[in-house]
C-alpha cells in the first residue's frame, strides 16, 4: 500500500535524542502518545460511528535522529479515502498551534493537549532535544514539540474560570474504565472544539444512550485563560435532535385560523399598515 493509495494519510515523526543514545522508555512513550492523539483527533473531526483507522509503522531509520513513518494498517470498510488524512493533518496543525499560543487547537480535546505535554516532558528531562511531526500531504510543513510547545500545552488546559453553564453539541467519545468515573467528549455546536464531560457513575447509562447524538449538557464549566471551555462536571443532559430542515411556510398555514379576526389577508394587512 503506497501513501498515494491511502489518500496521503501518513505521518512522519522525527525524534532528536538529547544524548548519544535514545532512551527506550522515552521512545515508546512518544509513539504511544502520538498514536492516541491521532485517534482522538480522528474521533472529534469525523462523526461518531465512522470506522476508525489503526496505525502501523511503514518505515523507520536511525542515524542522528530517529525517523518513523506511520500509515494506516488497513483502509477500513465504509471509510472514505479522502478522510484518512484528517487525523494526521489535524495533529500537525494542532502541534503547530500549540507552539505559538496557549490555546486548545481545533479537533483537540484537553486530553490531546495533555498528550502533547507528555511528549514535551521528555524534552524537559533532556532525554529528547525535540520531536517533530509532519503530514505527508505537506511534508515540508513541520510542527515541533519543544520547551515552548510544552509550556503552552500546560497553560492551554489549566482551568482558571468556573461557572454553572450549559453547552450543546454531539457526544463523540465515551470512556468508562474500571476504577474511573465515566467521561465523554462533546464536539461543541458550530465549532471545531471538543469539551470533556465528567460524569458520575450513575450517569454512565445517560452518556451511552446519547453517544453520537446532539445533546444539551449543564453543569460546572471550566474555562482556560482565553475563555475556551475545557471541561464540564455534568449535572444534567438532554437530547436535542436537530431538525432535518428549516420550517416551511406551508407548515405554518392554518396554525391559527382566527389570527385575523375574520378579516381577509388583504384587509388585515391594510389595517396593520394604517396602525
Amino acid at each position: 500500500m503506497t501513501i498515494t493509495e491511502v489518500g496521503g494519510a501518513a505521518l512522519e515523526i522525527r525524534i532528536v535524542p538529547g544524548h548519544q543514545r535514545l532512551d527506550l522508555q522515552a521512545y515508546t512513550s512518544i509513539l504511544s502518545e502520538v498514536r492516541k492523539s491521532l485517534e482522538e483527533v480522528d474521533r472529534i473531526a469525523i462523526p461518531a460511528r465512522t470506522p476508525r483507522v489503526h496505525w502501523a509503522i511503514k518505515d523507520m531509520s536511525m542515524q542522528k535522529e530517529v525517523r518513523i513513518l506511520l500509515t494506516p494498517k488497513v483502509v477500513p470498510n465504509r471509510r472514505a479515502i479522502a478522510t484518512l488524512s484528517v487525523p494526521t493533518e489535524g495533529l500537525v496543525s494542532g502541534v503547530r498551534s500549540l507552539s505559538r499560543a496557549a490555546e486548545i487547537p481545533a479537533y483537540f480535546t484537553d486530553s490531546t493537549v495533555h498528550r502533547v505535554g507528555q511528549i514535551g516532558k521528555h524534552v524537559k528531562s533532556g532525554d529528547v532535544d525535540r520531536v517533530t511531526v509532519a503530514s505527508m500531504r505537506s511534508p515540508t510543513e513541520w510542527a515541533t514539540v519543544d520547551q515552548a510547545t510544552t509550556m503552552n500545552a500546560a497553560r492551554a488546559i489549566e482551568p482558571v474560570k468556573k461557572s454553572f453553564s450549559s453547552i450543546s453539541g454531539v457526544l463523540e467519545i465515551l470512556e468508562h474504565r474500571t476504577g474511573r468515573s465515566p467521561r465523554a467528549f462533546l464536539r461543541v455546536d458550530n465549532s471545531k472544539h471538543a469539551v470533556r464531560i465528567e460524569a458520575r457513575e450513575d450517569q454512565s447509562s445517560l452518556l451511552r444512550e446519547s453517544w453520537g447524538e446532539r445533546v444539551l449538557v449543564e453543569g460546572l464549566l471550566k474555562r482556560n485563560i482565553l475563555g475556551q471551555p475545557v471541561s464540564l462536571v455534568l449535572d444534567s443532559i438532554e437530547n436535542t435532535p436537530e431538525r432535518g430542515s428549516s420550517v416551511s411556510p406551508w407548515e405554518l398555514l392554518g396554525i391559527d385560523p382566527d389570527f385575523t379576526d375574520g378579516l381577509s389577508t388583504e384587509d388585515y394587512i391594510r389595517r396593520v399598515r394604517r396602525g
